[in-house]
């Protein structure tokens, strides 16, 4: 059962460390950066998900771990601004030359997993899992 939500992208201090350093490809970046927070009653709601799948207007998804987290409101989420998050970002700008990454209607569910590392989720999301095309 899908839900109705808002997304909410934000940095964290620890992931933009890792990202200044250079090293967005790496396990430390995957565990920061590929997690949803939800809002205890919503997590309850969705069936206490270890992961769930976001999708945006236009189907794109992506499968993230859930946290539950008494910091967001009821009807709300938030992913750390990074590639998972980028695969459901829309590109519209709204006439402002940024992306929306607050305020965004998306839809939320409980799924298997699992989360893909950084390349080859950017592999699949942007070339088909076609690996030669991806870093020629």
């Amino acid at each position: 059962m899908a839900m109705d939500i808002i997304l909410n992208t934000g940095s964290t201090v620890y992931q933009g460390a890792i990202i200044k350093g250079g090293n967005k490809f790496t396990d430390g970046y995957t565990r920061e950066a590929s997690y949803c927070e939800i809002n205890p009653e919503d997590f309850k709601a969705l069936g206490r998900p270890w992961f769930v799948k976001v999708t945006n207007e236009f189907g794109d998804s992506v499968v993230l771990r859930a946290r539950k987290a008494s910091s967001q409101q009821k009807g709300e989420i938030w992913i750390v601004r990074g590639v998972w998050a980028n695969i459901v970002v829309t590109p519209e700008t709204e006439s402002t030359g940024s992306p929306r990454y607050k305020n965004l209607p998306v839809k939320i569910e409980k799924c298997e997993g699992p989360v893909l590392d950084p390349v080859t989720l950017m592999q699949q999301a942007y070339f088909n899992g076609n690996t030669e095309k991806a870093w020629k």
